[in-house]
C-alpha cells in the first residue's frame, strides 16, 4: 500500500513540473478557443522520427467533432534541433510516419504493411532564406472518426533559428480545400516572435 502511494505522489510530481513545462512554451500564438498540447520528440506514436526537440500542437474547437466546419482541421509546430531545413523529401518521409503511427495503420511487428498506408507529397511554393513556403497533400485513413480514407490539404512555413541551430517547421491542415473559410482561422495561428528562444 505504501509504495503505490509513493508511485502515485511521483506521478503527480512528475506531472505538475511537465504541466508548468506546457505552460511556459508558446511557439504558437492563438486564441484562448484553441486547445493547447505539447509533445516532446521522440513520440510515442511515431518512434521512427529521429529528431530532438519538441512539437507544439493548437486545435479550435469543434475539430474531432464529424460535421462541425473545423472538422480534422488544426496546427502544429515542430521544433527541431541541431537541423537547419528540412527538404520536401524529408517533409513527407516524416509525415507519413507521423499519421501512420497515430491512425495506427503502419507496419505490423513482422513488419509487414498493413492496408492502409499513408502517402505525403509537398512542393516549394516561395521563401527566402529565413522562410520557406510549401504546399501540401496527405492521403491517410481515419481510423479515429469515419473510418474512411482522408486526405488533408496542407500549408507549411519553416524557418531557421541561426543563432539556436534549429529548424521550426509549421504545418497547417484541413480536409477543406485553400478556399474555405477555416483557412483564415488556420492562419490565425502563427508562430511567436520570440519561436526560437524555446
Amino acid at each position: 500500500m505504501k509504495k503505490h502511494f509513493i508511485i502515485i505522489i511521483l506521478l503527480s510530481l512528475s506531472t505538475g513540473v511537465f504541466g508548468q513545462e506546457k505552460e511556459q512554451i508558446n511557439i504558437l500564438v492563438s486564441d484562448s478557443t484553441w486547445i493547447k498540447e505539447i509533445i516532446k520528440f521522440p513520440i510515442g506514436f511515431a518512434q521512427e522520427i529521429k529528431y530532438e526537440g519538441f512539437e507544439e500542437l493548437r486545435f479550435p474547437k469543434g475539430w474531432s467533432k464529424k460535421g462541425n466546419p473545423a472538422f480534422w482541421s488544426y496546427v502544429w509546430a515542430w521544433s527541431i534541433n541541431d537541423v537547419e531545413k528540412l527538404t520536401e523529401s524529408e517533409m513527407e518521409k516524416n509525415v507519413q510516419f507521423y499519421f501512420d503511427g497515430l491512425m495506427g495503420i503502419g507496419a505490423n511487428s513482422q513488419g509487414e504493411r498493413k492496408l492502409h498506408h499513408t502517402s505525403a507529397t509537398f512542393i516549394k511554393t516561395e521563401g527566402t532564406n529565413a522562410n520557406t513556403q510549401y504546399l501540401g497533400k496527405v492521403k491517410t485513413f481515419d481510423t479515429r472518426y469515419t473510418n474512411k480514407p482522408l486526405t488533408f490539404y496542407v500549408l507549411v512555413d519553416q524557418i531557421y533559428c541561426e543563432e539556436e541551430k534549429k529548424a521550426i517547421v509549421l504545418f497547417r491542415y484541413s480536409p477543406k480545400t485553400f478556399e474555405d473559410a477555416i483557412w483564415t482561422k488556420l492562419k490565425s495561428v502563427e508562430l511567436s516572435r520570440d519561436a526560437c528562444e524555446y
